[in-house]
């Protein structure tokens, strides 16, 4: 069931496009196209309003849903570096289609960067997620931008002038003229063809009507009859409509062949995603629907958690929620540098089949290094797979040196494809082997 998100008036805003740049069916075949692991961003359907008035804007999510504007500053601070990294890249996929040069591929460049064009954060909210900056951005008011009427053409007096203009002289008295009637004769020959033209009008004029100011209408012969009767309705308007609503359509089914087409044959592994497995089946990790893998090179004690509806998986404090599903974290490597120590360590949390609904978010952070004189930064890859497909995202972890950090963060909904590789910095305050604090 579609969920009301907000409306927009539309008497300071300015459309950009025709109707069908606008279609959302349109937009997400495209977004789907261009990004197909996502972006974490929705765009919300337009409903214009029968008075004319505004549009409303609506989302098929049911999760509650906050304004970005309402939300505590640094709550903001991770949406708003979310939505910046989502803007970019349409705008990177918008340049792409350009640089083409034939008029499809223009044509859906300029989509694309009418999608993300709205008036301001007011029109950006937030659904779901559990106040960590794990929620989905629904957009509203984009295909608008605002549009303040201002006076153009202001007149302005050159200057002032000292001069004296010269003044010019009386007009001499006319003597009046005899009286004529000749001038009543004149008018009255020329209401004659008036009168003539007005009364063939009213007998020929067809009996659908004149329309005259203030709503009235003006009927002839018959009264309106005739053409209440035999006038055909327009259709053109419906049909060109029908149309471009078939066409989005059609080209969303085409988008979802495609993808079914392509996760039939799975793509062959890279020498990366080939290491990894080994390291996880030397380390006795298991395999499942949902599988994430952490590897790195150091002897460092590098975490992998994951925080999923209801309860956290990984690190010393681990705590299995019951809307964990089948969750668990089968390898720990160089834990506080004293267990299980490797040169080439990995850490592996996997779902076997049962992963809970709702919002995760997947954390990596340098929990102990081996230097405590100084800062140190180590570079790790995150392996995210799913039903045998898989996206690998390269990044670093920094460990201060005085306790406390930088980690990184993938968002994930359950139900949607691969993310992609927008890993979000997580600031960490303190980070020691006895605790670790955001």
């Amino acid at each position: 069931m579609s969920q009301f998100v907000a409306t927009t008036t539309l008497s300071l805003m300015r459309s950009l496009g025709s109707t069908a740049e606008r279609s959302v069916h349109r937009m997400q075949a495209i977004l789907g196209r261009e990004f197909p692991n996502g972006i974490g961003l929705e765009l919300a359907e337009p409903v214009p309003r029968k008075d004319g008035s505004g549009i409303d804007w609506y989302t098929e999510r049911e999760e509650a849903l906050v304004r970005l504007n309402d939300l505590p500053d640094e709550t903001a601070a991770i949406y708003r570096a979310r939505l910046r990294q989502s803007v970019q890249a349409v705008l990177r996929a918008a340049a792409a289609q350009d640089s083409r040069g034939d008029a499809a591929a223009r044509s859906t460049a300029t989509a694309l960067r009418n999608a993300v064009t709205f008036p301001g954060d007011e029109n950006v909210w937030i659904s779901g997620g559990s106040g960590r900056g794990d929620g989905m951005l629904v957009l509203t008011a984009w295909g608008y931008e605002r549009h303040d009427a201002e006076t153009s053409g202001k007149g302005e007096i050159s200057g002032k002038t000292d001069k004296l203009l010269p003044v010019a002289p009386p007009p001499l008295p006319v003597p009046p003229a005899p009286r004529s009637w000749g001038w009543l004769t004149g008018s009255l020959l020329w209401l004659i063809p008036v009168a003539l033209a007005g009364a063939i009008a009213w007998l020929l004029l067809p009996a659908c009507g004149v329309a005259l100011p203030f709503g009235l209408t003006a009927f002839g012969k018959g009264g309106g009859a005739y053409c209440a009767l035999v006038a055909p309705q327009p259709t053109v308007d419906q049909a060109s409509l029908r149309t471009q609503e078939l066409m989005a359509e059609a080209a969303v089914l085409e988008e979802q062949l495609r993808r079914h087409l392509n996760s039939c044959v799975p793509p062959p592994k890279s020498d990366l995603s080939k290491d990894m497995d080994k390291k996880v089946n030397g380390g006795g990790g298991k395999t499942g629907k949902l599988q994430v893998t952490l590897s790195w090179h150091t002897l460092d004690d590098l975490d992998l958690n994951s925080f999923c509806p209801g309860g956290k998986l990984g690190g010393n404090q681990s705590v299995k929620g019951p809307s964990c599903g089948d969750g668990m974290k089968d390898i720990d490597s160089n834990k506080n540098l004293t267990e299980n120590v490797r040169s080439d360590p990995v850490e592996n949390l996997v779902w076997k089949e049962n992963i809970a609904p709702g919002s995760y978010k997947f954390e990596v952070l340098a929990y102990v290094t081996t230097v405590g004189d100084r800062d140190v930064t180590v570079p790790f890859d995150l392996r995210f797979r799913l039903d045998g497909q898989e996206v690998i995202c390269p990044g670093t972890v920094t460990h201060y040196k005085n306790g406390g950090g930088i980690g990184q963060a993938l968002f994930w909904n359950s139900g949607d494809p691969l993310p992609s590789c927008n890993l979000i910095p997580q600031k960490l305050s303190s980070c020691s082997a006895n605790s670790c604090k955001r």
